[in-house]
């Protein structure tokens, strides 16, 4: 597994705001569904070349792991991560696996040169890209039948009473911030367009969306760990009295745990793919 710095990028002020959180996130972030990476790997176009798989916006590696373990191990898996301690994290994650390279890089700029790609992803990521940007730079690196794939972690709040707490917590230590949206590139929130982007995107085809639910069992330390790994926690933290913040997170965490003291966390994983069509438009 290798680790450089083709094409440096500094961190951009959304990035940074994961500086400090790499352990938090290695630590208690989720994995995703086996149905999800074998689901984009049934897509990927029949090559005979050992295949190239780009994971933008990779974190700590927790998907680009996915990815690897699905392919052959002559194939080669790039993870792509703007954030210093993000990437140091997934090279230390990362180091068993042969077939993972990992480069900084961003979704403006993916240092891969083009039709090189038969796979580019985004994992719980694709919300802070600049997606005009994004989808020009996948299409310039894909080949011709390639799968650009977008997958978002989702909590389903609306099947979870502590979760709708939990939405609420944000809402009310975060300006702007709405139960169903994101956080985007411009430092606000907006709701997902992936698959309507995509749909009307000249350069891509076939369009379709799958999802998966799914549930994991956390007791409070560590929901509160997963929470301080998250934007929206970190940021509410910096936008306000940072003790009262934790002492309302906690009240919550505390208040919503059953009777063996654990938290029942419901998720939907959301995978959107398309095609790369024979000749990228150049926008």
């Amino acid at each position: 597994m290798g680790q450089s710095s083709s094409r440096p990028h500094e961190a951009s002020a959304n990035w940074a705001i994961y500086t400090g959180a790499a352990a938090y996130y290695q630590s208690t972030r989720p994995g995703y569904p086996d149905g999800v990476v074998q689901t984009i790997v049934d897509a990927l176009p029949d090559i005979c070349t050992p295949i190239i798989a780009v994971d933008v916006g990779c974190g700590t590696g927790i998907f680009t792991r996915h990815i690897a373990d699905a392919l052959k191990t002559t194939d080669k898996v790039i993870g792509i991560e703007p954030n210093d301690d993000m990437r140091r994290e997934a090279f230390e994650a990362s180091k068993a696996y042969r077939n993972i390279e990992l480069l900084s890089g961003s979704s403006d700029h993916i240092p891969i040169d083009d039709e090189k790609a038969a796979l580019v992803t985004a994992a719980s990521a694709a919300h802070w890209f600049n997606l005009e940007k994004y989808y020009e730079e996948a299409a310039r690196a894909l080949r011709l039948k390639g799968v650009i794939a977008i997958v978002q972690n989702k909590l389903r709040w609306w099947d979870s009473e502590f979760l709708a707490q939990y939405e609420a917590f944000h809402e009310r230590f975060l300006l702007g911030y709405r139960r169903g949206t994101f956080p985007n590139q411009f430092g606000g929130f907006s709701e997902e367009t992936f698959w309507e982007d995509l749909a009307r995107h000249p350069d891509f085809s076939n369009v379709r969306r799958s999802s998966w639910k799914w549930t994991r069992t956390l007791v409070p330390d560590e929901f509160e760990t997963l929470s301080l790994s998250t934007s929206h926690t970190r940021r509410a933290l910096a936008e306000n009295d940072a003790a009262a913040v934790m002492a309302e997170l906690r009240r919550i965490l505390e208040a919503s745990a059953d009777a063996e003291g654990k938290l029942i966390v419901p998720y939907v994983t959301e995978v959107t793919i398309a095609e790369r069509n024979a000749v990228p438009s150049r926008i």
